[in-house]
């Protein structure tokens, strides 16, 4: 069952990564709700992505275009154009075929002989001997690339993960995370990743953001925030707090409950939803993450809110308006 869902979310990605070739503000529009649907959206579309990078021109059949019967002044536009649109179905069938093909070889084409993925489900912790001293502690739902041959590099490719590096001026360690970029020479700083923000927290000495751009240098007690593709945020929280989700503490100040959700979701192993009424609603206090029934009923009571099974997630909710 797990499977055939993995297929067809892949199936839909290549579906919509076609489509946006030529489409207009409304195709976006629903791109986008798809992509906040469902985690998973995410991370298949950017497989779709990295799988059309890939496509090499021998790949894509040759398409010529169709030749008229002859030169006559009166060929049908109608028909002309039929044969533009069967054109340009075929070149994106053609489009989605490759992917397809790279997709099958994927695994190969990312691992190569020295990059290796770490992933984690979501629930669950696991942390990583870099190997140099340094170490990575991923939480639920984070997949994390590793170079075997480069202990100062990795890609945070989603979730969450704190990194504790040692210090090491000659060889800077390098964190991707699409295209962001996190640059430190040692010390403590926690990263995440999601489908609409990326954030990083510097608890211990210090790192430099985007280092061949804006380089945004950090110190221990601030943050850093992007979301949805927008300018860098900048802001304070207390360092124990960064790394309060190890603890099972989880702490925020005025973010919208929507970052909250996705966070319970990470830590919990279970998907938690919002009812897109309260979904920019802010949030400020600790969470103490328990049973998923408790934490999740204490949080939603404390807004004012329900919180409801639906399925093998939950759903928060406005409370229902009393009858009379």
């Amino acid at each position: 069952m797990a499977q055939q869902r993995q297929e067809g979310i892949q199936a839909e990605a290549i579906e919509w990564h076609v489509r946006l070739q030529a489409g207009g503000t409304e195709d976006w529009e629903a791109f986008i709700r798809w992509l906040e649907s469902d985690p998973a959206h995410s991370a298949a579309y950017d497989k779709v992505k990295f799988a059309d990078a890939a496509v090499h021109p021998n790949m894509m059949p040759v398409m010529g275009s169709p030749e008229a019967a002859n030169d006559e002044e009166d060929a049908s536009a109608q028909a002309s154009g039929a044969r533009s649109r069967s054109g340009l179905w075929a070149t994106a069938l053609a489009t989605a075929a490759a992917i397809v093909a790279i997709l099958v070889a994927l695994p190969w084409l990312t691992a190569g002989p020295s990059r290796h993925e770490v992933a984690t489900a979501a629930g669950e912790r696991r942390t990583v001997d870099l190997g140099d001293g340094s170490s990575v502690v991923l939480n639920g739902s984070t997949r994390l690339i590793l170079d075997r041959d480069d202990s100062r590099y990795a890609e945070l490719v989603a979730g969450e993960a704190t990194f504790t590096v040692r210090h090491d001026e000659a060889r800077p360690f390098l964190v991707e995370a699409g295209d962001h970029r996190v640059l430190d020479a040692g010390t403590i700083f926690n990263l995440v990743r999601d489908r609409n923000r990326f954030s990083v927290e510097v608890a211990e000495g210090a790192v430099v953001y985007d280092p061949g751009g804006t380089a945004v240098p950090l110190a221990a007690g601030q943050t850093l925030l992007v979301r949805s593709g927008g300018p860098p945020v900048l802001g304070r929280r207390e360092p124990e707090d960064m790394t309060g989700w190890q603890r099972g503490r989880l702490s925020y100040g005025s973010v919208p409950l929507e970052t909250v959700a996705s966070d319970l979701s990470r830590n919990l192993g279970t998907e938690v939803r919002l009812d897109p009424a309260v979904a920019a609603m802010p949030f400020t206090g600790s969470i103490q993450v328990g049973g998923d029934a408790a934490t999740l009923s204490t949080l939603a009571s404390t807004l004012g809110l329900q919180a409801r099974r639906t399925g093998s997630g939950w759903l928060i909710e406005p409370q229902p308006r009393a009858t009379r």
